[in-house]
């Protein structure tokens, strides 16, 4: 079988370090992409109308799929869910670009990432922007119909250095932010192992009640975090982002609820209650490895260990 074509794509992993929720409604919010991400190899070769996928996390199996063309009925899979939200993205792409996938050819996929897709750093969004790539079509426009976040993650995926994240007019829009903070040896990143469902907290949330004061509040403490030039400084837009969204939502910090001993700050990303979180502490690396280890929480990373700086 003669190979005709391979193509390779990348997109960055992401963390949204403010703006969580309200971002939806408008308000700006910091976002960082990260070393992490997930690459697209697409091997188009003479055969059968079909896409043969594999997906790998650091180098090991854990998802495949034969899927026919053109109607993306599922021949074998080892991952029925999976496999239905991969046919659901395919279809997307199909609408956007009714000829991509066209041709009768066979289509040997590997997805690779080099992250564990439940530290919700951006398995689904670096997929989007890789599938949008690969068949040249609007990965904002392909994410909206597929899930209903802000966006901020594919505007990551597409980053190499931090940005400013708004939706304006309901369209994304971004530009690179002015933060590379001199403090970045204090800041951390601390995986709570209760991975959240953003979708799903998306849907649960009622913003209706949101004003345009609480809008401009947000957008304040971002802007403050951005251009923050020291740790006391960055430390208090913390602890003012954290005590405003607790209240917007309804629920308790998350540094009241389970580390109120902490010497330090902490801040929800993304979806409070799992995934990561942000630790700011003038306290040594061996406390701050030492107080969440004792928590039983051993996934840890520096700032500098993980984010793009761009």
């Amino acid at each position: 079988m003669n190979s005709i074509d391979i193509r390779r794509f990348e997109s960055r992993a992401k963390v949204m370090v403010s703006g969580e929720y309200l971002v939806l409604k408008g308000a700006l919010s910091l976002a960082l992409p990260l070393k992490y991400g997930q690459s697209l190899t697409v091997e188009e070769k003479e055969g059968k109308s079909m896409i043969r996928w594999k997906s790998t996390i650091n180098d090991n199996l854990w998802f495949t799929a034969t899927i026919l063309l053109p109607d993306f009925r599922v021949l074998e899979t080892n991952s029925p869910d999976i496999s239905a939200t991969l046919c659901t993205i395919l279809s997307g792409v199909k609408t956007l670009q009714p000829n991509f996938l066209d041709s009768p050819k066979e289509y040997h996929v590997i997805s690779a990432m080099d992250f564990q897709p439940e530290w919700g750093l951006g398995s689904s969004s670096t997929l989007i922007s890789n599938v949008a790539d690969w068949a040249d079509c609007d990965p904002f426009e392909l994410n909206s119909m597929i899930f209903s976040g802000s966006g901020y993650d594919v505007a990551c995926a597409r980053s190499s250095s931090p940005i400013i994240y708004k939706i304006r007019n309901g369209q994304p829009s971004y530009r690179k932010a002015n933060f590379l903070p001199s403090f970045d040896k204090q800041l951390y990143f601390v995986y709570l192992n209760r991975k959240q469902n953003s979708q799903k907290s998306i849907n649960e949330l009622d913003l209706t009640m949101v004003t345009e004061d609480d809008l401009q509040a947000i957008s304040e403490l971002s802007s403050g975090m951005e251009h923050a030039q020291n740790l006391e400084t960055f430390r208090w837009q913390m602890d003012q982002h954290e005590e405003f969204i607790g209240r917007i939502i309804r629920k308790i910090p998350v540094k009241s609820l389970h580390f109120d001993d902490f010497e330090g700050s902490l801040k929800s990303l993304g979806a409070w209650g799992g995934d990561f979180m942000l630790v700011a502490s003038d306290q040594s690396e061996e406390y701050i490895r030492n107080y969440f280890i004792n928590k039983n929480l051993r996934t840890i990373f520096k700032y500098s260990e993980i984010v793009l700086a761009g």
